[in-house]
C-alpha cells in the first residue's frame, strides 16, 4: 500500500484509540444521564454547553485551525506558530467574560453562567494546546490525554450525580474537572512551557493566522445554528422535557460523527501533507469514495437495530426516542461528507468557501426549524437537520471540483442516498422493519460491490 494511505491509516487508528475509547466511555454515561436526571434537568445541562459551544468560535477566533494549518506549513517555525497562537488564546479570556451579560438574560441558563464561563475558557485552551500536539505529530499523547480526560468525566458524573446528587451542576462541574486536567496535562504534553520561550511573536504571522481563521468564526457559528438551533427552539416552543427527548434520540446519531471525527483528524492532517507536497488528486477521490460507501453501510446498519437498541439503551421515559434517530442518522451522513469536503477546504485555504457554505446550511435549517416545530413538533426538528445537511454536502460536493478534479461517482453516491433515506423513513414509520432492512442490506452490497473490490485490491498491494 501506497505509504500516504499508510500513514492516514496509522493516524485514523491512533486517533481511534483516543476518540472511541473516550467516545465508548461517554456512550455509556447516557444511561445515567437519563436515570439520574429528569428530563427538563437533562435539557438544561445540554443547553449550557449548547451555549458554551457557540461562545468557543467568537471567543478564541478559531486560533487553534490556523495553529494546525500554519505550524505544518514548510515556510513557518512551529514555535513561531504556537506563540502567536498562544497571545490571541489570553486575550479569549477577556472575549468569554465580555460575553456573560448577554448570556444572563436566557433565564434557563441565567444562574449556570459561571459554570458556561470556565467551559469556554477551559475548552479553548485545550484545544489550541491538544492542536499543537497534532503539529508536532504527537499523534499517541493525543489519544491517550483524551482517553484520559473522558475517564475524568465518568468519575466525576458517577460521584456527583449518583453519590452527591448534584443534579445540573454535577453534570456542568464534571466537564470543568475533565477540562481542566486536560488543559494542564496537555500544556507540559505539548512542550508550550518551552516552546513559547523559543518561539518569536510575529505580528505579521498572527495577522495571516487571523484572515484564515476568522472566516472559520462564522463557519462554526452556522455549525452550532445547525446543530443546536433546534434544541433551542425545541425547549421554546414545546417545552424542556421535549428537549430531553430529542437530545436522547441524538446520542446514536452522534456516534457516526464520532466516528467520523476520528477519520477526520486524520484526514485533516494528510490532505494539509498531500497539499504541502504531491497534490495527487487519485489519492482524494479514492479517500473520498471508499468513505462515503462506509458511513451509508454504517447508517444502514444502525438504523436496522435502532429500535430494540434504544428500548434497552436509555431510561424508560426516553423509550420514544428511538422514531426520531433513523432520519437523524442520515442526517450525520451528510454532515459527514461536507466535513470531509471542509477538510480539503481547510488544506487549500478556502476558508471563505467553508463559511459561505455553512451560513447557506445555517440558513435553511432555521427557517425549515421553526416552521417544522412549530407544524409537527420534535419532527419538524428532524426534517430541519436533515434538510440542512443534504443542501450542504449537494454544494460542497459541487463547489469542491471548482479547486480540485478528483474524481466522484455520483450515480453510485446518488443511489445510497436514496436507499438510505427510503430505509430511514421506514423504520421511523415502524413498517415492517425487518424486511425493509433485509432488503435495503442487499440493495447496500450490490451497489457498492465495487468499492470494496477496489479497497481490497488497494490493500493488498
Amino acid at each position: 500500500m501506497n505509504s500516504k494511505y499508510k500513514i492516514l491509516a496509522k493516524d485514523t487508528i491512533i486517533f481511534a484509540f483516543g476518540s472511541l475509547g473516550s467516545k465508548v466511555i461517554l456512550f455509556f454515561l447516557v444511561p445515567l444521564y437519563t436515570n439520574y436526571l429528569t428530563t427538563e434537568e437533562y435539557g438544561t445541562a445540554d443547553l449550557v454547553s449548547t451555549f458554551a459551544q457557540l461562545i468557543v468560535p467568537f471567543s478564541a477566533i478559531v486560533v487553534n485551525q490556523a495553529l494546525i494549518r500554519f505550524g505544518m506549513k514548510k515556510t513557518e517555525k512551529p514555535e513561531d506558530v504556537a506563540k502567536s497562537a498562544f497571545v490571541v488564546l489570553l486575550f479569549s479570556v477577556f472575549i468569554t467574560l465580555a460575553f456573560l451579560p448577554g448570556v444572563g438574560i436566557y433565564r434557563p441558563i441565567s444562574p449556570w453562567k459561571w459554570y458556561l464561563a470556565m467551559q469556554v475558557i477551559l475548552t479553548n485552551f485545550s484545544e489550541v494546546e491538544r492542536s499543537y500536539l497534532k503539529v508536532k505529530n504527537r499523534n499517541r499523547t493525543f489519544a491517550i490525554i483524551s482517553i484520559l480526560q473522558t475517564t475524568i468525566l465518568a468519575v466525576a458524573n458517577i460521584v456527583l450525580l449518583t453519590i452527591l446528587h448534584l443534579g445540573v451542576q454535577g453534570y456542568l462541574l464534571a466537564n470543568i474537572l475533565a477540562l481542566l486536567f486536560t488543559t494542564i496535562v496537555t500544556f507540559f504534553a505539548a512542550g508550550f512551557q518551552r516552546d513559547l520561550g523559543i518561539g518569536i511573536f510575529s505580528l505579521s504571522l498572527t495577522k495571516k493566522m487571523l484572515a484564515y481563521s476568522f472566516p472559520l468564526i462564522f463557519s462554526n457559528v452556522s455549525w452550532w445554528v445547525v446543530h443546536s438551533s433546534d434544541k433551542i427552539m425545541i425547549e421554546w416552543m414545546i417545552g424542556a422535557s421535549a428537549l430531553g427527548i430529542y437530545t436522547a434520540a441524538t446520542k446514536i446519531p452522534s456516534l457516526i460523527n464520532v466516528i467520523i471525527g476520528v477519520f477526520n483528524q486524520a484526514w485533516g492532517l494528510s490532505t494539509i501533507r498531500e497539499v504541502e507536497s504531491t497534490n495527487d488528486e487519485n489519492f482524494y477521490g479514492f479517500v473520498f469514495n471508499v468513505f462515503c460507501s462506509l458511513l451509508f453501510g454504517a447508517s444502514i446498519l444502525f438504523t436496522s437495530v435502532i429500535k430494540p437498541f434504544m428500548g434497552i439503551y436509555v431510561g424508560e421515559s426516553f423509550r420514544d426516542a428511538w422514531q426520531y434517530t433513523p432520519l437523524l442518522l442520515s442526517a450525520a451522513v451528510f454532515y459527514s461528507v461536507s466535513a470531509f469536503i471542509g477538510s480539503l477546504y481547510a488544506a487549500l485555504q478556502k476558508t471563505r468557501n467553508d463559511m459561505w457554505t455553512s451560513l447557506v446550511c445555517a440558513l435553511i435549517n432555521v427557517i425549515v426549524n421553526y416552521i417544522g416545530i412549530k407544524t409537527v413538533g420534535i419532527w419538524g426538528a428532524i426534517i430541519g437537520t436533515v434538510t440542512a445537511y443534504l443542501v450542504i454536502s449537494t454544494i460542497r460536493l459541487f463547489d469542491i471540483h471548482n479547486y480540485m478534479t478528483f474524481k466522484t461517482d455520483l450515480r453510485k453516491y446518488g443511489l445510497n442516498t436514496l436507499i438510505m433515506l427510503c430505509h430511514a423513513i421506514l423504520v421511523s414509520l415502524d413498517w415492517n422493519i425487518l424486511l425493509v432492512s433485509s432488503i435495503t442490506i442487499v440493495l447496500y452490497f450490490v451497489i457498492n460491490q465495487n468499492t470494496f473490490k477496489l479497497l481490497l485490491k488497494k490493500a493488498n498491494q
